[in-house]
């Protein structure tokens, strides 16, 4: 009989539960004293959340979930709430299992295990521990039934020695005729970037899957029942009918009762084990550890895939002194080792002495040991490109979700990079944004031997009184991406980006506890905001900082989306007590936003609630400027309307909404540093940085947009002593005469060839510069052009400075993707006063339509 230290068992509805279950659950030892071998199950709370939740890039737990745990194993239960979501694209998640791990190597991977495929909204829970026959852990949720639907309840249960998590569904029929169940379940698990093998379409006895670089593998066996799988894009349906085959036809007050056993472990390999355990048949496997050796002794990392006949076991990776356990069957087994990428023959296993032995002579690796430094001897960031060259595999140390080796790129935080590679000679690329000099060097690499270098990156750009900015990164708590958010900390910090806020989708969130851990702190400013991701797609996407963070709670304490534009960019402002913050329209279609609310390419009066709220909008590519096309040109097909053209278009028109460009990274293979731009700033220092100041001087448009050139701009009165305006502000000039300055800064990896003032979004007669028309005015140092002109103005005019490179392209150092685009700087306008009644646009429309929402062309 359960002691009532040992059994809690609670049912009411959630609204009352919560406050209940906390009061009962922290006043019990067991919730944080486990004896070696009980099952623990306890509601989540600031007390226990250290001790108790798993960890993993896909951790989503909050306050008031259920954690389930044994030696083996730890399961989290979402709280049963309509509320209750994972992430933006895990929804409705209450009552289901979201996080997963195994105890010796906790990497949840799971994005959710959905009972009844989402059928039904659990809404009652009911919670007990008992110590009888080994111990047992339970959860239970029900969704209540009705004249139409039947009972679903879910008993999710952990006992002392299990190495899977049982699942026990009942649904009962509560109408009054007979009723068809089907019986069925869904698994999400995002593997699109990851390496992540799943289980083929069709019947099978155990469904699974494995990422194979972040270690954690998961399978799904129900006995007595027949299971079919089918793949989707992110999700796998399973399917259930008995044994004996037929429907399941349910008379009133009937019931029909599926048994679940989820497994995880690190590899599949072991979860298949597992399996065969829980089934009786584990001794026939041969336990052994498996040690993967090549000529210059013992390989960590080295993945080896294990097949049995046609059979494919699984792949396991080795760890230190290249072993890992194993667990296989008895006959002729065959192994794949795959050593960084590079993959060899198959060959036999033989199983000697609880021993399996892999030698890969062929493979011939050596080490890289580079100390990366700027100028005065000072570590750096950076991110460091390897490419084999003729004869020399490229390595691929892991899929583009990864943290300090992605692909072939290795990062740093401290400057310090160790990476094995094959022996050859490599094509090498060290950078740290643009402004810093790249270093391009061929580097050969002895087998068995150690290739030492000191990189020195000089910082040859002067941006004083400027710092660089992302305003717009994912990772995988955004729930659209699986990419490591420590991965992408680094991302922008090897770039050079001195200021990033948090930016995921629909939850509020921090980079704070990834700088401390890479020690990044003096590197990169951040502040905690959202992307507030709403319907309609894709127009309905805002950034905003700074937010509060609420931490462990459902989004953040972050706001919900609305399908109104306007009412959603209302509740932003409103959000945290009307405090101020910085409200980021991005990748507008500018027609469909400002000129064609109902989306039917017949011009209205737009969004038009949300005009005044927007600061800043994201108005890249900014290089398709120097062609001025109407539409964004892509393989020769317009594919939307062009957005920094749209903009200068906004400009006539009154509109005073400065553009942002940035990177909307999601995955962390050249992820960060392809888009950014320079906010004026009082301080040079990033651990001075204040997130208010970035907020303020970007609200007031001190801001210049680049894939790379540094811009600087001002303009006066010609002949007038007062100060020179610079991006945002504005300019009184009654004479008309202005003159501007303009100075343009590269590192040795980027040029310029065209310069071009902007009056009132068209080229200023005589004032495009191109490297053929006038070459005496531009250098090849780091200072491509430095030059005074003078302008002549009618009346009033915002003037804007475009500069460019009309041929180049940027190229590998910022990836194959960002490198397509052409080098180019855009300066936010100085708005000119020449009548003295406050600047008023012209209305010019550029010679094109104001935009309506784009279609692309049959």
């Amino acid at each position: 009989m359960c002691s009532s230290l040992s059994a809690v068992l609670i049912a009411c509805r959630w609204s009352r539960l919560l406050a209940a279950l906390f009061t009962v659950l922290l006043s019990v030892p067991w919730v944080s004293v486990v004896q070696a071998d009980d099952p623990l199950v306890a509601v989540l709370t600031a007390e226990n959340w250290e001790q108790l939740v798993p960890q993993g890039k896909e951790v989503d737990a909050i306050y008031g979930d259920v954690v389930l745990r044994n030696d083996f194993v730890t399961a989290v239960i979402a709280r049963p709430d309509a509320a209750r979501h994972a992430n933006m694209t895990i929804r409705s998640v209450g009552g289901c299992l979201i996080d997963l791990a195994v105890r010796g190597h906790e990497s949840d991977q799971l994005g959710a295990f959905f009972p009844g495929r989402r059928a039904f909204a659990f809404t009652d829970l009911r919670i007990a521990e008992s110590k009888r026959l080994g111990g047992r852990a339970d959860v239970t949720v029900t969704a209540a039934g009705s004249e139409k639907a039947p009972e679903f309840r879910t008993e999710w249960s952990l006992g002392a020695g299990d190495r899977f998590l049982t699942a026990v569904s009942t649904w009962k029929n509560t109408t009054s005729a007979d009723l068809t169940v089907v019986l069925e379940d869904a698994v999400r698990a995002d593997g699109g970037k990851e390496d992540m093998p799943k289980c083929p379409d069709g019947d099978r006895r155990l469904f699974w899957f494995h990422d194979i670089h972040w270690q954690q593998a998961y399978g799904v066996h129900v006995p007595g029942f027949r299971m079919r799988s089918k793949n989707g894009n992110r999700e796998t349906d399973l399917a259930y009918e008995p044994e004996s085959g037929g429907s399941v036809v349910l008379k009133p007050g009937e019931s029909v009762t599926l048994r679940r056993m989820i497994y995880v472990n690190t590899d599949l390999p072991a979860v298949r084990a597992d399996h065969a355990d829980s089934l009786g048949t584990g001794g026939s496997l041969q336990s052994a550890v498996l040690r993967v050796t090549a000529a210059n002794g013992p390989i960590l990392g080295a993945r080896v895939e294990l097949r049995s006949g046609d059979d494919v076991l699984g792949t396991v990776v080795t760890g230190a002194e290249g072993t890992v356990p194993v667990r296989l069957p008895a006959g002729n087994v065959t192994a794949v080792v795959s050593i960084d990428g590079q993959q060899f023959e198959s060959r036999e296993v033989t199983l000697t002495d609880g021993r399996i032995q892999l030698r890969v002579d062929e493979y011939r690796g050596g080490q890289v040991q580079l100390k990366i430094v700027d100028e005065a001897g000072r570590p750096l960031p950076a991110k460091v490109e390897f490419a084999g060259r003729t004869g020399t595999v490229t390595p691929r140390w892991a899929p583009e979700t990864a943290e300090y080796f992605v692909k072939n790129v290795a990062y740093t935080a401290s400057g310090t990079v160790q990476a094995r590679l094959a022996a050859g000679e490599y094509d090498v690329t060290v950078s740290h944004g643009p402004e810093y000099n790249a270093e391009f060097m061929k580097l050969q690499v002895e087998a068995g031997g150690v290739t030492q270098r000191t990189v020195v990156l000089p910082r040859v750009v002067s941006t004083e009184g400027w710092v660089s900015a992302d305003f717009h990164s994912h990772s995988t708590p955004s729930g659209d991406n699986t990419s490591s958010q420590l991965g992408r900390v680094l991302n922008l910090a090897a770039e050079h980006v001195e200021f990033a806020p948090c930016t995921e989708h629909n939850r509020v969130s921090t980079y704070a506890d990834h700088l401390r851990t890479l020690q990044l702190a003096g590197y990169l400013a951040t502040v905690e905001g959202m992307e507030l991701t709403g319907q309609p797609l894709p127009l309905n996407h805002q950034n905003v900082f700074p937010m509060r963070f609420r931490p462990r709670t459902q989004d953040g304490g972050g706001p919900v989306t609305d399908v109104s534009p306007e009412a959603q960019m209302e509740r932003l402002a409103a959000w945290d007590e009307n405090s101020v913050k910085l409200i980021q329209q991005n990748h507008p279609d500018v027609g469909w936003l400002f000129y064609d609310k109902d989306g039917n390419q017949q011009a209205d009066g737009g969004h038009e609630r949300s005009f005044g709220l927007i600061n800043v909008m994201e108005i890249h590519p900014i290089d398709k400027l120097l062609k001025r096309d109407r539409f964004d040109i892509r393989g020769g097909k317009p594919i939307e309307n062009h957005t920094a053209l749209n903009w200068l278009q906004l400009l006539n028109q009154g509109f005073r909404i400065y553009g942002v460009v940035n990177t909307d990274s999601h995955y962390n293979y050249h992820g960060s540093g392809g888009l950014r731009i320079w906010l004026k700033s009082s301080t040079d220092d990033p651990a001075r940085i204040s997130s208010d100041e970035m907020r303020d001087v970007s609200r007031e448009g001190r801001i210049i947009m680049s894939n790379g050139p540094y811009l600087e701009v001002s303009f006066g009165e010609s002949g007038s002593a007062a100060a020179r305006a610079i991006s945002g502000e504005d300019l009184r000039a009654a004479s008309g005469k202005v003159t501007g300055h303009i100075r343009v800064q590269c590192a040795n990896w980027l040029d310029i060839d065209t310069v071009q003032v902007l009056v009132n979004g068209r080229p200023a007669d005589g004032l495009t510069f191109t490297s053929q028309s006038h070459p005496q005015l531009f250098g090849t140092g780091v200072v491509k052009f430095e030059q005074s002109v003078e302008l002549q103005l009618a009346g009033d005019a915002h003037l804007v400075v475009l500069v460019g490179h009309a041929t180049q392209v940027l190229g590998g150092v910022v990836g194959p993707d960002w490198g397509q685009q052409h080098p180019t700087a855009l300066s936010n306008p100085v708005f000119v006063d020449v009548d003295g009644g406050g600047f008023r646009a012209n209305r010019d429309t550029l010679d094109i339509p104001l935009p309506v929402k784009f279609v692309a062309p049959k």
